[in-house]
């Protein structure tokens, strides 16, 4: 009863889109997941403008349905704002959505489980993952269920055990960021389809964020690159707070908003360096693959890709009969073909830009005097934001 095709270890967006993509494939898949949904998952919310294309490109159903999800709030603008408090309108040709975690990973966890061939278990919590080189198979253990398939993607998250087992990659503080999010309800002064990025002195090269929700809500929350908050031992959720009593530009935003919830914290893996992402009969994804933009955040749009094309790797596998770490690399090529060029960029421009006060200021001022320059210049981002 356990032997699949294809498991994917994770239901998440990943996992998810991963399902998806195999889909009518004639494969008999198995998403493994130790949770239920609908779930919670501390996140941004965010979701870029390019996600419906990854949709359409698998069955254009997935993107109608995704268009007509009523539990989205869509956003065209994102306004950057430099230390200064000088902010830079960047407006986009498509829309993104800001979409709470739960929503957003149950209407995919919906979508995938109406397919025929994608069986769920859910409440099983991944404990060990083995590759047998001579029997051709993967074999993952969750809570205390041994399931076998030909193929093993690991959607499995930030502290992925897919990875751990088979990559042993260990996490840079130079290549991840630490996050904490909360609800509030009340928030004023939001600009209509419009998502914040705060760059504020002291928490450079990191940012504080506003990303508006349904019914008046909205996910706040403070993003620092780890190797900082470890050298200048930046307690996230009291400076996050801080921020919300004492900051002149935010505090009177929330004079009469409410807490809903709790202040919670995340980790971020991010797309700044190249791991091992494949080998024989396995692939990773979303988290575990380390795809989260080192300037912004975003993170659940190179998760739905690099779900997409572990799906459409593992067709040709089958397709093939190989399933060798040689020919996995064709995964490797397609994700960091479509998400490298750009992560790249965004781990320099945090690096050498964002954790300078002067020059950020200083550009951000330039921008808004000279309209020639600041039209040339959110053209090339927004052309490379939306190249996705």
């Amino acid at each position: 009863m356990n032997q699949f095709d294809v498991i994917i270890c994770g239901g998440g967006p990943a996992g998810s889109t991963c399902a998806l993509a195999l889909a009518n494939s004639g494969l008999n898949v198995a998403v493994i997941d130790k949770a239920s949904f609908p779930r919670s998952k501390v996140c941004g919310d965010a979701i870029a403008a390019y996600v419906p294309k990854v949709l359409k490109a698998i069955h254009p159903k997935y993107e109608e349905a995704l268009l007509l999800f009523a539990e989205k709030t869509e956003v065209s603008t994102c306004r950057v704002v430099a230390p200064n408090e000088k902010y830079i309108d960047m407006k986009s040709a498509e829309s993104g959505f800001i979409i709470t975690r739960m929503q957003l990973d149950n209407f995919l966890y919906q979508l995938a489980a109406a397919e025929n061939n994608i069986t769920w278990f859910l409440n099983h919590e991944i404990t060990d993952v083995k590759i047998d080189t001579v029997l051709q198979e993967a074999t993952v253990t969750a809570s205390g269920i041994t399931f076998k398939s030909k193929i093993v993607i690991g959607c499995d998250g930030a502290h992925s055990i897919i990875s751990k087992k088979l990559t042993g990659t260990q996490p840079d503080l130079h290549h991840y960021s630490g996050a904490v999010r909360a609800y509030y309800k009340n928030v004023t002064g939001i600009p209509a389809k419009t998502y914040e990025l705060h760059f504020l002195k002291g928490v450079l090269p990191g940012y504080f964020w506003i990303f508006p929700l349904k019914d008046n809500m909205s996910n706040v929350g403070l993003c620092i690159p780890s190797y900082v908050v470890s050298k200048r031992k930046i307690n996230l959720r009291n400076t996050m707070e801080d921020i919300i009593k004492n900051n002149s530009s935010i505090k009177k935003r929330f004079e009469n908003a409410e807490l809903t919830g709790k202040i919670e914290g995340y980790g971020l893996p991010l797309g700044s360096r190249k791991i091992v992402i494949s080998g024989n009969h396995f692939m990773l994804g979303g988290d575990a693959a380390s795809l989260i933009d080192p300037a912004t955040g975003e993170g659940i749009g190179q998760s739905m890709l690099s779900g997409r094309y572990a799906g459409w790797q593992a067709i040709k596998c089958f397709k093939e009969n190989n399933f060798s770490a040689d020919f996995m690399k064709q995964y490797d090529k397609q994700l960091y073909d479509k998400v490298w060029s750009t992560s790249r960029k965004s781990y320099l421009l945090q690096r050498h830009f964002l954790n300078k006060q002067r020059l950020f200021n200083g550009f951000t001022t330039l921008l808004n005097k000279s309209k020639f320059i600041k039209k040339l210049v959110l053209k090339h981002i927004m052309k490379v934001a939306d190249s996705k």
